[in-house]
């Protein structure tokens, strides 16, 4: 027993006093702790009474023992200074070794934009005070002016910051965020066009053919008839001065050794950490369109040697097409249409033509037979499809039983 409290007393000794008055009289638990320089940090923590100094001081020593320096460090740090670290170490452009990424984010700019808004607005408190009311306040505020979708994506960002603190060791515990990413509240997009609404996108994207968009007309087709992403066919939002972010669709990817417009292409993804190729289809109304166009650069006068009618040049080497978009959407009566949506039906349109449904999931890039599943519409043109075929077998149900013999199938009332 003896033993025991001599030990007990060493510890305190080493620590230093647990229970400490202030003038005002407020109890504190307070310890006393080596730091790496040598110097001894004073950690208070307000208490209710002696018992409860006792007990916060033995947790503080616990958490001092198991977490070291790291321990001391969080326990002033602020999430502006956890958000800037993150940055640095993790939201960098991606490396990418043997078509693998080893490190980095794709989209690490637009990471970089998100982290710097949330910074914006929570950045001040303390990671390891910051708990429910901190998360519920940003949440009510972002429904304001954004959808659920988005405020689930800033939460996973947070989370992630968290998950890397914690193997810091800066934090004892991960918030927990099940009430603030809710997946379940998330509308799934499912626009598609018919056929009377593409009719008059293509109709419009015509008219700036020879004006203010050359090209629009034949990213629509594209989008329409490949499957392929937008990224995979322009560099979306890549300002970078080599066009590096992605690899989109080159002239030598669709001409062939004797200038005709090739039935296959490639498209070069990046979805996930890895790099991969896949074919596309090039259907005859997109030979038709993509030669128009090479031969419209080759004639004009106006386009820079960057963009003109070369093999090694880009297809589409805008960064974004917003501007001609708005005024084709619009003028077709579908201001909300985005541009990814021109593809959204891809795998539904195969599927009523009677297309294996794992391959024109292949052909769409998805990893996954859910997101296939998350592509196919049951839309108008898949329910005029049905009823086409029920009509059609109900025809033969008539020729094969007369009415009669179908009369006398039914039940007895």
């Amino acid at each position: 027993m003896a033993e025991n409290n001599s030990k007990s007393s060493k510890k305190r000794r080493r620590y230093g006093s647990f229970a400490w008055t202030d003038n005002n009289g407020k109890l504190f638990a307070r310890i006393r702790v080596p730091q790496q320089d040598g110097t001894i940090k004073t950690i208070y923590r307000k208490a209710l009474n002696v018992k409860h100094a006792e007990q916060l001081a033995d947790e503080i020593r616990e958490e001092y023992e198991k977490r070291g320096q790291a321990f001391l460090d969080g326990r002033t740090m602020k999430f502006r200074t956890l958000a800037e670290w993150y940055k640095n170490e993790f939201v960098i452009a991606p490396l990418y070794v043997d078509g693998q990424k080893v490190e980095g984010m794709r989209t690490w700019e637009a990471e970089r934009s998100k982290i710097d808004r949330i910074v914006e607005a929570i950045g001040d408190n303390l990671i390891n005070e910051m708990d429910e009311t901190v998360f519920r306040r940003y949440r009510r505020n972002r429904l304001k002016s954004v959808t659920v979708t988005t405020v689930n994506r800033d939460f996973e960002t947070i989370r992630a910051m968290f998950r890397k603190a914690k193997k810091k060791k800066w934090v004892r515990e991960i918030p927990d965020f099940d009430d603030f990413i809710q997946k379940s509240l998330e509308k799934r997009r499912t626009v598609t066009i018919t056929d009377s609404q593409e009719k008059k996108i293509l109709h419009e994207a015509r008219k700036l053919i020879k004006t203010t968009a050359p090209r629009l007309y034949a990213l629509i087709l594209a989008l329409r008839d490949s499957g392929a992403r937008p990224n995979e066919l322009y560099p979306v939002n890549d300002y970078s001065a080599d066009k590096a972010k992605y690899e989109p669709l080159r002239w030598r990817d669709l001409l062939d050794e004797q200038g005709e417009i090739r039935d296959i292409s490639r498209l070069v993804s990046y979805k996930g950490k890895v790099r991969e190729e896949r074919l596309a289809v090039v259907t005859e109304r997109m030979k038709i369109a993509f030669l128009e166009l090479w031969d419209f650069l080759k004639q004009s006068k106006n386009v820079t040697p960057g963009n003109s009618a070369h093999l090694d040049n880009l297809v589409f080497p805008h960064t974004t097409f917003k501007k001609s978009w708005n005024i084709v959407r619009s003028a077709a009566g579908l201001p909300t249409l985005r541009l990814r949506d021109l593809r959204r039906d891809w795998v539904t349109r195969l599927g009523r033509l009677g297309y294996s449904d794992k391959l024109a999931q292949r052909g769409a890039g998805h990893k996954k037979m859910q997101t296939s599943f998350e592509y196919t519409e049951f839309d108008e043109a898949a329910a005029l499809q049905a009823k086409a075929l029920l009509d059609r077998d109900n025809q033969l149900l008539s020729k094969k039983y007369p009415a009669a013999a179908r009369d006398a199938l039914l039940p007895p009332t």
